[in-house]
């Protein structure tokens, strides 16, 4: 499997995972319970690799460059990846939220830190003059989050990794109301 695959196709059991990792399917409970943990494993390791760390940056003085980075950085990637794919943590959420209610609770936990993270940085950024004091931190934290999963679904139907990098730099700087 290459990053940003799925890595439960919808419908597949084990053995079929198994298969496309080119595994026996008894190796698959070596490392995983159930399809669900692998789910959460997938989401973890996603998550891991899509630029958090850019949110913590030292290198970036600016808490508005460090959102504004990870979204750049983010958009490079989805282009880098497929647009195709769109955003694994997107396509568990709506392929889990009926039938499998530890991963889409557990993807939900990742939006909600993430939005957690945002909501800190958006408020520095205020303190610091670079975001106006009346953007309401909370909102455009769950915005920026929605902004993104929007922007990566569409791109999987465009198909279109440029305009998806130029909707999330003006989607991103117009709800931080910078230019």
């Amino acid at each position: 499997m290459r990053p940003g695959d799925d890595p439960v196709p919808e419908g597949a059991g084990v053995a079929g995972i198994a298969a496309a990792a080119g595994a026996p399917k008894g190796s698959f409970y070596n490392h995983f319970r159930s399809k669900a943990d692998l789910a959460v494993a997938a989401a973890d390791r996603f998550v891991a690799g899509n630029g958090g760390e850019i949110l913590e940056d030292p290198s970036l003085p600016r808490a508005l460059d460090r959102i504004v980075d990870q979204f750049a950085f983010l958009g490079s990637r989805l282009e880098e990846m497929g647009v195709v794919r769109g955003c694994l943590l997107g396509n568990l959420a709506a392929d889990t939220a009926s039938d499998e209610p530890t991963v889409a609770a557990h993807v939900e936990r990742i939006f909600a830190g993430w939005s957690a993270r945002l909501e800190a940085l958006i408020q520095t950024a205020q303190d610091a003059g670079d975001v106006d004091g009346s953007v309401d931190t909370t909102v455009t934290a769950d915005l920026l989050v929605a902004l993104w999963e929007g922007v990566a679904l569409r791109a999987k139907v465009h198909g279109d990794g440029a305009a998806a990098r130029r909707q999330l730099d003006v989607g991103v700087r117009r709800l931080l109301g910078v230019s």
